[in-house]
């Protein structure tokens, strides 16, 4: 192999890994902030810069950045955020709920005593 084709299989491997480990962290949603995923985006955009040259001659780049692409789709989607915020305002309010619940319980002896 020529060092030209070992510095590329290189690159691409960097971004496969790169592009998976930032993948699992959307899975995983450690990827919360807009503003972070806004950046990160931004990012994905310039290393998909860096692969245009590959894409035309690797089938390897070419998924690439198809997947790239999605996952940029993916951090800028706002659909998860606003899922994951409605699920804490109904365990807030179920949180709220219970321990109003458990307060007046506590008051009504107090209140037949008195």
């Amino acid at each position: 192999m020529k060092q030209e084709d070992i510095l590329h299989s290189d690159v691409i491997n960097y971004f496969t890994g790169e592009f998976a480990a930032l993948e699992e962290r959307l899975k995983a949603g450690r990827l919360d902030d807009y503003r972070e995923r806004v950046l990160v985006s931004r990012k994905i955009a310039e290393a998909l810069h860096l692969l245009a040259p590959y894409v035309r001659s690797d089938p390897r780049a070419r998924h690439l950045v198809k997947s790239a692409d999605r996952l940029k789709k993916d951090l800028l989607s706002v659909k998860s955020i606003i899922e994951k915020q409605l699920l804490q305002q109904k365990d807030q309010q179920s949180l709220l709920q219970a321990i109003t619940s458990k307060r007046k319980g506590v008051r009504q002896p107090d209140e037949a005593a008195g």
